[in-house]
């Protein structure tokens, strides 16, 4: 083998010789020419003299390129060697000249510290001694065979001795022979690397590509769309994201820009101010609306970096970006919900309420007249037990919108709660106009809802006005003072209106204080039962009573049912003061029965509220089988008016109280709109005459002709008749003439205690 050493070195000879040669061919074809053309003996010499100092020259000028050349190969030479040692000397394995015999002539750094001793020492040690190879006999054969040039290398794994500590440290070995050349000895290289770190190195090598193996995955299969570019925006990778995102492959892509993407919706100077940051800081985010493959606008979430090398200059930017479309409409709604009610679409309770702060605050300044007008509807309850919630819905909505087609220029329409819309109506000069915009209002409710099966639906309207500035000044009391001037509307009547005053805001003050009372009373056991005797007519024995409730308070005394009550059915109490009524009523008939008191049938009042919105057979059923009281001796009254509502489910709460035992009375009879035909289909046992009838016998000829038409129907229907508020001998006469069955009233006893009740009773018991 060659070595490249000596071939530079042989160059410069090479060329010296190259000219010698031709320095030599040019004096003899000098003289060859010179001896043909030249004749005259003094130009011969002339010309022989001249070429004698050309060939000085050419000498001289050979000369000196041989040594130019010389000086120049050198250099490299020299150039050549100093580099070489320089990275033998600090490369990051072990080097060393090893002798054949094993002697170490030079070691580099790294072997140096390998062996822990400095150079001095390490070149005084023997190779063999101190790299312990595992198997020697195939070491010194491998050798031999190296030595022999059978093989030009060989390695093999050797433990390095330190000589400072005793440790062994594995290693690689590789040796090389050097042959024998220029006078110098042959000689062997070896080389040293630490298998520790050979090893750590390819594994940090394999965790290294792991990473990597590992982030690509992520980047695949990351929900956001990732795009890589070069420094000058040229798409050079996308993951399947952007795919399903966009609607590009990545193929489609590669090469291009992601102006691919641009919306058109961004101008220029966004752009500008994009890439303005991201020169500045290397990093950008923000909202951005792109184009999918296919034409279509979305808006994403984008996140663009600059990628930078170890001198600051961007080699790559990454985009990373999320399509957020959900999310807008999803805010959208939220934003609407927060304005506006979900099913009607109009402004809600707290926008609304600020909607009409800003009518107010520029009423005040303009000096014009507002009206609050409350629309609460009538009887939409009854829509949405009749047809269903969902018809309910679609019911209102059509009301939504029929009385925002009525609405004038500047008007505000919002929803306060289930069943009440309220507007606020501008500019107004007076009074008679908000009049005329509650009737326009209620006119357009009036309107039926028709359903997609043919059938309609009407649901009326009752209207509270409350005026700026006459009755309030504040949008909190315009919208209280609506509220309760609601009342007086649905006092009259159904579709009716009614303006605020004063005394409406009083009466509810009232209504809720004495509500509050009213919980409390029945808490604290200040309600008392009071029973008035009935009597039947023939024998004039008493036969039953009906229980009705008084309130004894503390302070106040008695407060009249006709007050009380009415505020229990609309405030709710109703239920469970009516649960209470009838647990009272049957423990208390029990206890008469124990003390051996004749069996009477007990008449309980129902309102029709407590008929339609509670419980009522599972209530009677508990405080009968509580007290032990016979469900044949407790008799429920219902209204006229409270049958003639939603019939069919009135039948039904009368047919499970008839299969309790249970007897039932209507009371107010004549006062109420039921038909013959519907009385027929209840389970009824008794008709009650209203007082109504009865007070003006015998003097009014109407009143007995209702009275005794009354009791021979329901003769007819096998009902019993009891006529109520009997006060006078004449009026039972009458009567008793007639055929009525029994009484109430005043005539035999006022209501009175439980006590007294029982004692009238004893005193009584064996009268005919």
């Amino acid at each position: 083998m060659t070595n490249p050493g000596d071939a530079s070195r042989m160059a410069p000879w090479r060329g010296m010789l190259l000219y010698l040669v031709l320095g030599v061919a040019w004096v003899y074809l000098g003289d060859w020419l010179l001896a043909r053309w030249v004749s005259d003996p003094v130009v011969l010499t002339q010309m022989q003299t001249w070429k004698g100092w050309a060939y000085v020259l050419l000498t001289s000028a050979v000369a000196w390129c041989l040594l130019r050349d010389l000086r120049r190969t050198e250099k490299v030479r020299l150039t050549m060697a100093k580099e070489l040692a320089q990275i033998v000397r600090y490369a990051p394995a072990g080097f060393a000249r090893v002798a054949p015999d094993g002697s170490i002539l030079w070691a580099n750094e790294r072997l140096c510290d390998l062996l822990g001793a400095p150079l001095a020492q390490v070149c005084a040690m023997n190779f063999r001694e101190v790299m312990l190879a595992a198997d020697r006999d195939l070491a010194a054969v491998r050798l031999s065979h190296l030595l022999a040039g059978e093989i030009d290398h060989y390695a093999e794994e050797r433990e390095c001795v330190r000589r400072s500590d005793g440790h062994k440290v594995p290693v690689l070995c590789t040796v090389t022979l050097v042959p024998e050349s220029d006078g110098e000895a042959a000689h062997l290289v070896c080389v040293v690397q630490d298998l520790d770190e050979i090893k750590a190195a390819r594994a940090a090598l394999k965790n290294s590509e792991a990473r990597q193996r590992l982030a690509a995955t992520v980047v695949d299969n990351t929900m956001e769309g990732v795009v890589v570019t070069d420094a000058h925006s040229r798409i050079l990778s996308a993951n399947a994201a952007v795919t399903r995102l966009l609607g590009y492959t990545e193929e489609e892509l590669l090469g291009q820009t992601p102006r691919v993407f641009k919306s058109g919706r961004h101008d220029k100077a966004f752009y500008e101010a994009m890439w303005s940051t991201l020169r500045q800081t290397g990093h950008w985010q923000g909202e951005i609306w792109n184009r999918r493959k296919n034409g279509e606008v979305f808006p994403e979430h984008m996140s663009l970096s600059a990628v930078r090398d170890p001198a600051g200059q961007v080699t790559h930017y990454v985009c990373m970006f999320t399509d957020i479309s959900e999310e807008k409409v999803q805010q959208q709604r939220l934003e609407f919900l927060a304005h506006n009610d979900a099913l009607t679409g109009l402004s809600n309770r707290a926008w609304f309420g600020h909607q009409l702060e800003l009518v107010v605050q520029e009423a005040r300044v303009s000096g014009e007249h507002v009206a609050v007008l409350l629309l609460n509807l009538d009887r939409f309850k009854d829509v949405n037990d009749s047809y269903g919630h969902a018809t309910g819905d679609e019911v209102l909505k059509h009301i939504a919108r029929r009385v925002q087609s009525a609405l004038r220029p500047g008007d505000v329409l919002g929803r306060l709660a289930g069943d009440e819309l309220a507007v606020v109506a501008r500019h107004l000069r007076h009074s008679d106009g908000a009049a005329a915009v509650a009737r326009h209002l209620i006119t357009a409710v009036a309107e039926p809802w028709r359903s997609p099966d043919g059938f309609e639906v009407v649901a009326g309207v009752s209207v509270g006005i409350c005026m700026y500035p006459e009755h309030a000044n504040t949008p909190e009391l315009l919208l209280q003072g609506a509220h309760a001037a609601v009342y007086g509307a649905k006092a009259r009547g159904r579709g009716a209106w009614c303006f605020f005053h004063e005394a409406m805001t009083q009466a509810a003050r009232e209504r809720l204080a004495l509500e509050s009372r009213l919980r409390n009373a029945l808490a604290q056991g200040h309600l008392q039962m009071y029973y008035q005797p009935q009597v039947q007519i023939a024998t004039g024995r008493i036969v039953g009573a009906e229980a009705l409730v008084r309130w004894i308070d503390p302070e106040e005394g008695l407060i009249s049912p006709a007050r009380f009550i009415p505020v229990a059915e609309t405030s709710g109490v109703i239920g469970p003061l009516g649960e209470w009524v009838l647990n009272e009523v049957c423990r208390q008939g029990q206890q008469w029965r124990l003390e051996g008191l004749p069996d009477l049938t007990l008449a309980v009042n129902v309102s029709p509220r407590q008929f339609h919105l509670t419980d009522l057979a599972g209530c009677a059923s508990g405080a009968l089988a509580e007290s032990g009281f016979p469900p044949e001796l407790l008799e429920l009254e219902i209204t006229e008016t409270a049958l003639a509502e939603r019939t069919e489910e009135a039948r039904q709460v009368l047919m499970r109280l008839r299969a309790l035992g249970l007897r039932i009375a209507v009371d107010d009879f004549g006062t109420g709109y039921s038909s013959l035909a519907q009385l027929k289909r209840f389970p009824i046992d008794v008709l009650k005459i209203d007082q109504g009838f009865i007070s003006d016998i015998p003097q009014s000829e109407d009143d007995m002709a209702i009275s005794a038409a009354i009791i021979a129907m329901g003769h007819s229907m096998g009902l019993s008749v009891l006529a109520e508020g009997v006060e006078t001998a004449g009026q039972l006469a009458f009567l008793q003439e007639r055929g009525c069955d029994a009484y109430q009233g005043y005539l035999c006893s006022r209501p009175v205690t439980a006590d007294a009740f029982a004692a009238l009773l004893r005193e009584r018991s064996g009268a005919r």
